[in-house]
């Protein structure tokens, strides 16, 4: 667990990042990681000398488990507003399904011989989505964040720009593994071809802003040279002809 203030990372049981953002008279979360993650949420905020009731915002990257599991659990402690992307909202809130998991890649086809844990992976405890976003809003939390659109990994799956502080918060349309950028994982994503595309989607969008964090979905903050880490993964999904 790890704080750049005034963002504290929580690393889930599921490996899904989820991010608590301290402002004066409330708290927001982007992501909330699968159920088993609700109690260590709340401990991390109680560590800060917060409540959990004080959770006021819950932005959502996505639908998947690992990111959107206890989002319902704090709606209904605190009646935070949910934020998620208008493509992703019918899989939130129960109205259309989905799958989480393809045969494709190592990881994707393990799981996928498993019918138990693929499904048990699929089902998100579902969540009235309060503001359905769309690409290029700047939603009216912690000063404004613009909604950057990533399709690929979900239909909906989105970046979220924090102007005022230069923070980009990416979900999995850009996963940190091994201390580099790349795409999220093949097994898990709806379209990986779309996915790839969409990481030179996020970088074209905040390529003359000043990004000076990035929180990924998965893996550690990227503090250092975030922008030109971005301007990296981009070369390399066009050098491939992936985007």
């Amino acid at each position: 667990m790890k704080s750049i203030p005034p963002i504290h990372k929580v690393k889930g049981y599921g490996t899904g990042n989820i991010y608590i953002i301290e402002a004066d008279e409330e708290l927001v979360l982007v992501d909330t990681g699968v159920p088993q993650d609700y109690m260590l949420v709340v401990d991390r905020i109680k560590s800060l000398g917060r409540s959990p009731v004080e959770v006021g915002h819950i932005i959502l990257t996505h639908f998947h488990l690992d990111h959107a599991g206890s989002a319902a659990a704090f709606k209904r402690l605190s009646h935070a507003r949910v934020y998620a992307h208008e493509a992703d909202v019918p899989y939130l809130q129960g109205d259309k399904h989905i799958s989480s998991v393809y045969a494709r890649g190592a990881i994707g086809t393990l799981v996928s011989l498993v019918p138990v844990a693929a499904a048990r992976i699929a089902r998100v405890p579902t969540v009235e989505v309060d503001v359905a976003c769309s690409d290029g809003e700047v939603i009216d939390v912690l000063g404004g964040m613009r909604v950057i659109h990533a399709p690929g990994h979900t239909p909906g799956s989105s970046a979220f720009f924090w102007e005022e502080q230069g923070v980009l918060f990416t979900g999995d349309s850009i996963i940190n593994t091994y201390h580099f950028l790349s795409l999220p994982t093949n097994g898990f994503s709806v379209d990986f071809d779309q996915a790839a595309r969409s990481i030179c989607k996020v970088v074209d969008e905040v390529e003359d802003e000043d990004v000076r964090l990035l929180c990924a979905g998965h893996g550690p903050f990227v503090e250092d040279y975030a922008d030109e880490k971005l301007l990296k993964v981009r070369g390399k999904m066009m050098r491939k002809g992936q985007a």
